[in-house]
């Protein structure tokens, strides 16, 4: 968490930077040599893929900071974590009570939650270390579809229904004999 903030602490102070500098170039530039638009076109045009970019790399330093804070002991991260469960949990068990069982894979899902959560988190880490020029827009859907899936994967795990209870198709079927 302190490594994301420094690492977002120093995207801030490059985008003010940059800001900055802009105002220095375009205060340097003679006007009878070059107008004031054409001058500040250049400046943008050199400095937009480190622009984005730092902008990104604050994105992302804010989410994994946040995400470091909502894995950890304090009372605020336990209540979020404790309330994302509880939402999940009632809305897989309101499903299961109509019949819309996940049985043994729920079952799975719920023994093995770390793993599953870690794979989608890894997935969603994969996916942006792979994107070409990933810009911020690109780090929030990325975020939204990983805390899609695991909000998703709560609702199956918690949909599986009683341990003893087979799901709405694994219930056996009668065996006729003739005769």
């Amino acid at each position: 968490m302190a490594a994301a903030i420094g690492v977002g602490i120093m995207m801030i102070g490059l985008l003010v930077g940059l800001a900055v500098m802009r105002q220095v170039y375009l205060d340097s530039v003679p006007t009878s040599a070059l107008p004031q638009d054409a001058a500040a076109d250049i400046y943008d045009t050199f400095v937009r893929f480190l622009r984005n970019s730092t902008a990104t790399v604050l994105v992302i330093a804010v989410v994994t900071a946040l995400a470091g804070y909502l894995y950890g002991p304090r009372r605020g991260a336990r209540w979020v974590r404790g309330g994302a469960s509880s939402g999940t949990g009632a809305t897989g068990r309101s499903m299961a009570r109509h019949g819309l069982r996940t049985g043994a894979t729920g079952r799975w899902l719920g023994a093995h939650s770390k793993w599953t959560s870690g794979i989608v988190v890894a997935g969603g880490t994969l996916a942006l270390a792979l994107w070409n020029y990933p810009t911020p827009g690109a780090v929030a859907l990325v975020l939204g579809i990983v805390v899609l899936v695991l909000a998703l994967l709560g609702i199956l795990a918690a949909a599986s229904g009683p341990a003893g209870q087979p799901a709405a198709g694994d219930q056996p079927q009668p065996v006729v004999r003739p005769g």
